[in-house]
């Protein structure tokens, strides 16, 4: 057992830790956005998108109410985008100010273009909690993360998976996707930049997560 000191300098030491590796992670997706942009991953939808999407359409909703999802980890927007189209109210959040101008800016292509937007976008650097402070007692429909959440410590993703929940209305859509089955896995979830192509876990082919209410 610890004394109380002990216990409150080991909490301190892994609060300090983890906010480490969440400012490496966010130093290091900066970087990404800043040199590949829109090349990274293109425009086409990912799969996780596409299962969501598909959900809420056969999901019995009245085409009258609005949907709105949050996309945590949303990057440029290539999935965001897609959810606009068919017609859901989008917040986008990512920890990349390069990856949210990005994704402004794409948006704002979109609506130039002519493509029909039946939804709505907006799009925040930053976490939930700084974004729902604006919007005290308002509920989402679905929450969606495209292969980010096991790129948190286990703390983390702890954390971030009750502050989703504390977000969404009863019966609400929960999507997330991994790569491998061991992205999960306490024993590996570390962030390790630049070592991605070594790691077999950034190499396994894709796992994409179902959706649950």
């Amino acid at each position: 057992m610890l004394r109380g000191d002990a216990y409150g300098r080991k909490v301190g030491h892994s609060l300090k830790r983890a906010a480490r590796i969440a400012s490496r992670i966010a130093k290091t997706w900066q970087q990404y956005y800043e040199d590949r942009g829109y090349g990274l991953w293109g425009f086409s939808p990912s799969p996780t998108a596409r299962t969501l999407a598909e959900a809420l359409l056969n999901g019995n909703l009245r085409r009258s109410e609005r949907v709105e999802i949050v996309d945590w980890g949303c990057g440029y927007g290539r999935d965001s985008l897609c959810f606009v189209e068919l017609g859901f109210d989008v917040i986008g959040i990512d920890v990349s100010r390069k990856a949210v101008a990005l994704a402004r800016a794409a948006y704002m292509q979109r609506q130039k273009s002519g493509i029909l937007l039946v939804g709505n976008a907006s799009f925040h650097a930053g976490n939930m909690r700084s974004v729902f402070r604006s919007r005290a007692g308002q509920r989402v429909c679905a929450f969606f993360s495209n292969r980010v959440l096991h790129l948190l410590s286990e703390t983390d993703f702890r954390d971030a998976t009750r502050e989703a929940i504390r977000y969404l209305e009863q019966d609400a859509y929960f999507c997330v996707s991994a790569r491998s089955p061991d992205d999960f896995n306490p024993a590996v979830m570390e962030w390790m930049p630049g070592r991605e192509e070594r790691l077999a876990k950034y190499k396994d082919s894709a796992r994409e997560g179902m959706v649950t209410r």
